[in-house]
C-alpha cells in the first residue's frame, strides 16, 4: 500500500500528527496546521466524469413515406423535406447538383422550433447590418447583394446534466506597509475548497459538420417552449438536414461548457484574496439526457473580390451573426485618436493642477489605452462577429449554482522586508 508523507507547507519539511491538538505540526519550524487543510493539500486528483443517455429512435415508415430526401453531389450534404417541397439548389453551397434520395437510417429529431422570421424580415435585417459600422471593410459599403438565402432546419442535440465541482485552490493576501526605511511585505497563505451542484437543461450543440459552431452558438438562444412535436408536415417550404455528427461526438462541446460553467461559478465565491490558483478540480455528472431536435436558421451569403461571406440569422428570434472581418486600418485609426484625445485632455488637466509629472502622465496614459481599447472593443462588437460561447449558465436550472462546501483555511505567513535606497539630494551651490 502506498503512503503519503505530508510536507511542511512553509519548509517542506515533514510533519507528524499531533494527538493533543489535533493539528499537523512540523518538528523543524515548529508550524501547526488543521488537519483538513492538510489532508484538502494531499487530496488525490479526482477524474471527473460526465457522461449522457443518447437516444436512438428512427423515422418511423410512416413518416418517411410522407418526406423527400436529398443528397448534394457537390459537398454531400444530406437533406430531408416534406413530400410537397422540390429542393432545386442545396442550402449549404447552393449548388444545383442536388438529387433525390431515400430516407435512410438517422435519428428521428423529437422537436421543431418553427420559423417565426419570415424571408421579408430575415432579408431587412441583412439590409440593415450594414449601417452605422463603423469599422465595416470599405468593400461592404456600398452593393451589398444577396447572393443566395436559404430557410433550413439545423439539427441540434439538446443536453441536460447535473453537474457537481470540488475545486481546491491555492489563495494569498499581500499587504505592503512602509517605513521611513523599510519596505515590508506580508504574505499570507490559504488553502481554499469549494464544492456545488449546478443543473443544466437544453444546452445547444448542433449536428451539422457544415456549420461552425461559432455561428451556431452566437445566434443563442431559442426559446423551446415553443417548439412542437416533430412531424414532417412542419418542414414545408424548408429543408432540414439530417445530424451528420451523432451526440457522442458533440456531447465533448457540451461538457467543456459545463465544466467551465460550473469551475467559473464556484471561483466567484472565493473572495477577499490578492492571488487565487486552481490547485486540483473533479467535475461529475449524472442523470445526463440528450434531446435531437430541429431549429430555424435562415442562410444568406453574399460575395465580395470572389469572397464569400456567411450571414446567419435565427429563425425565431432574430438574432444575427456572421463572419464579416474587422477593417484593422480603421480599428488603429480610431483607437489612436482615442488614445491622443484622452492623452491630450488627461495633459491639460493635470498642467491646470500643477500636477504634471512623469507618474501623473503614466497614470493619464493608461487610462487613455483603456479608453481606447474600450471604444475599439465596442465598435468591433457591432460587426457581431460569430464567436464561440464558453459558457452554459444560460442553461442552468433552479438559480445556478448550490454551493454545498466552502472552507477557507490559514496556512503560514512570510515576510519580505527590502530597504528602501534612499536617493540624495544635490547640494545647492552658494552664490
Amino acid at each position: 500500500m502506498s503512503t503519503i508523507a505530508y510536507k511542511c507547507p512553509n519548509c517542506a519539511c515533514p510533519m507528524n500528527y499531533d494527538g493533543v491538538s489535533g493539528k499537523m505540526t512540523c518538528p523543524a519550524c515548529d508550524s501547526a496546521f488543521d488537519l483538513e487543510a492538510v489532508q484538502a493539500m494531499y487530496a488525490p486528483q479526482e477524474e471527473g466524469h460526465i457522461d449522457f443517455e443518447t437516444p436512438n429512435a428512427t423515422y418511423a415508415a410512416s413518416e418517411a413515406a410522407q418526406m423527400q430526401a436529398y443528397q448534394c453531389k457537390n459537398c454531400g450534404a444530406a437533406l430531408v423535406t416534406e413530400g410537397t417541397t422540390t429542393a432545386t439548389e442545396c442550402p449549404y453551397c447552393g449548388s444545383p447538383t442536388i438529387l433525390p434520395d431515400r430516407i435512410e437510417g438517422g435519428i428521428r429529431p423529437e422537436m421543431v422550433v418553427p420559423f417565426v422570421v419570415s424571408r421579408e424580415e430575415a432579408q431587412k435585417k441583412f439590409e440593415e447590418y450594414f449601417k452605422g459600422k463603423k469599422l465595416l471593410p470599405n468593400i461592404f459599403k456600398k452593393n451589398n447583394h444577396i447572393a443566395e438565402m436559404r430557410k433550413l432546419y439545423v439539427p441540434y442535440w439538446l443536453f441536460d446534466c447535473d453537474a457537481k465541482g470540488n475545486v481546491i485552490y491555492n489563495a494569498e493576501k499581500r499587504r505592503v506597509e512602509r517605513t521611513d526605511e523599510w519596505e515590508i511585505e506580508t504574505i499570507e497563505y490559504y488553502i481554499v475548497r469549494r464544492a456545488g451542484a449546478m443543473s443544466f437543461e437544453n444546452i445547444p450543440v448542433d449536428g451539422s459538420v457544415k456549420l461552425d459552431n461559432r455561428i451556431t452558438e452566437s445566434i443563442e438562444p431559442y426559446d423551446l417552449s415553443k417548439a412542437v412535436p416533430f412531424q414532417p408536415a412542419v418542414l414545408a417550404g424548408a429543408m432540414a438536414d439530417h445530424a451528420d455528427v451523432d451526440a457522442d461526438e458533440c456531447k465533448g462541446r457540451a461538457i467543456e461548457r459545463v465544466e467551465n460553467s460550473i469551475t467559473n461559478a464556484l471561483r466567484n465565491t472565493v473572495k477577499g484574496y490578492t492571488t487565487v490558483k486552481e490547485r486540483s478540480k473533479a467535475i461529475t455528472a449524472n442523470s445526463g439526457k440528450v434531446t435531437p431536435v430541429l431549429l430555424p436558421v435562415w442562410l444568406i451569403t453574399t460575395v465580395k473580390d470572389g469572397q464569400t461571406y456567411t450571414f446567419a440569422i435565427n429563425g425565431q428570434t432574430g438574432e444575427l451573426t456572421c463572419d464579416v472581418p474587422t477593417d484593422k486600418g480603421k480599428a488603429f485609426v480610431w483607437g489612436a485618436g482615442v488614445f491622443a484625445g484622452v492623452m491630450g485632455v488627461g495633459a491639460g488637466v493635470l498642467a491646470a493642477l500643477g500636477k504634471l509629472a512623469s507618474g501623473t502622465m503614466l497614470i493619464a496614459g493608461i487610462a487613455a489605452l483603456i479608453a481606447a481599447l474600450a471604444v475599439v472593443g465596442g465598435l468591433i462588437g457591432q460587426l457581431k462577429q460569430a464567436s464561440s460561447q464558453s459558457s452554459a449558465s444560460g442553461y442552468a436550472r433552479d438559480g445556478g449554482l448550490n454551493l454545498q462546501a466552502e472552507f477557507d483555511h490559514y496556512l503560514y505567513t512570510k515576510t519580505n522586508r527590502r530597504k528602501i535606497e534612499k536617493k540624495e539630494e544635490p547640494q545647492s551651490k552658494e552664490a
